[in-house]
């Protein structure tokens, strides 16, 4: 499965509107992002992955695949991690956004965050050379 960037974009953003400091799949659920999916299951794993989001301390993520290949879940407290905000935020910059969306179409979440976050830096060393200039 692909990674799709307008989804991965809304569960991030899904997790930071959480009224608490945790979230969980019911919750997420209800923003429209259905936990039985494959595709939902499939990108929370990786972003789980890449430790942008985690189940809170002391907890599994709580999803359990039988071998059968029913899936079922437990109602257990998740979180967007400090890296997981970053991400948000270098993917909220629409030049940033844009970027991904035209250039790393089929990037790993890896390459997408490191990319993400070393543009975002550079549009943001852009624009404090910009500001600091006009300031002269």
């Amino acid at each position: 499965m692909k990674i799709d960037h307008d989804y991965l974009k809304g569960l991030l953003e899904a997790f930071e509107a959480s009224n608490s400091p945790t979230t969980n799949i019911q919750e997420l659920d209800q923003a429209g992002f259905n936990y039985k999916e494959d595709k939902f299951i499939f990108h929370l794993r990786i972003l789980t992955d890449q430790n942008l989001v985690q189940p809170e301390r002391g907890y599994s993520l709580g999803y359990v695949k039988g071998a059968d290949g029913q899936v079922s879940w437990s109602v257990l407290p998740l979180r967007l991690t400090a890296s997981g905000h970053e991400f948000l935020e270098a993917i909220r910059n629409s030049e940033v956004w844009d970027s991904i969306k035209s250039e790393f179409k089929d990037a790993s979440i890896g390459t997408l965050w490191r990319v993400s976050k070393n543009l975002l830096e550079g549009y943001t060393k852009k624009k404090v050379t910009s500001l600091l200039s006009s300031e002269e």
